[in-house]
């Protein structure tokens, strides 16, 4: 098995992460970790990840979160997408034709931090959210982020198995102890970026939230 934080943010590249990114390695491999993916925003593959992999000779894969009309997605296996672009449907042609992937991120974070923020339960059911529009554009759903509460994760889930779409594990962090908090782990073994998409597509993998309890509240990270 290979254990793998699919989502993390660094200073470089990313105005409101503050990890550095030399700090990455060292902490991933504190945390038994055999790979990372830095997935800043925006429309272009992290080029730090090349750098840290050859630099501490440590599987680093670069990668970048999107921002589309239907939510954020991480992407893998394409260098870049043009800026005029953002809707996902866009989106998904350019990345087949690089033979890439795409992972919606935390899909209904905003309705259960917001209900939460709220004091409210969130306004969602399993049908209504299986039919948003975006899970039939990707190849798979993160059901683990480092930032989302517990219900959130247990709902990712639900929705996962419905649709048959395989869920990741990624922390999405911003600071470098929250690296290692979300994991995916692949049944197979990933040693570059090929046999990692060649696993993500053939769905040989599964999420595994690692967070302790109180780290389940999104307030923790900021106190």
């Amino acid at each position: 098995m290979k254990v793998f934080d699919l989502h993390i943010h660094t200073k470089l590249e990313s105005t409101d992460s503050i990890i550095d990114p030399d700090e990455l390695v060292l902490e991933a491999r504190r945390k038994g970790l055999d790979g990372l993916c830095v997935t800043e925003h925006g429309v272009t593959r992290s080029s730090v990840a090349s750098t840290l992999a050859k630099k501490y000779n440590f599987l680093v894969l670069g990668g970048f979160e999107a921002s589309t009309e239907l939510g954020d997605v991480l992407i893998f296996g394409l260098d870049s997408i043009p800026r005029n672009i953002y809707r996902a449907s866009e989106i998904k042609p350019l990345v087949e034709k690089a033979g890439g992937v795409m992972i919606v991120a935390h899909p209904f974070r905003s309705d259960f931090n917001r209900a939460r923020i709220l004091n409210q339960l969130p306004v969602l059911n399993l049908a209504e959210a299986c039919g948003r529009k975006i899970f039939s554009l990707v190849d798979a759903m993160e059901v683990a982020n480092g930032w989302t509460v517990e219900d959130d994760v247990n709902f990712c889930q639900q929705v996962s198995r419905n649709l048959g779409l395989k869920g990741t594990g990624g922390s999405d962090a911003h600071m470098i102890s929250q690296v290692g908090c979300c994991v995916t782990i692949f049944n197979n073994g990933v040693e570059d970026e090929e046999s990692f998409i060649r696993e993500l597509k053939k769905g040989n993998f599964r999420a595994e939230d690692r967070r302790a309890r109180e780290q389940k509240n999104p307030a923790y990270w900021c106190l």
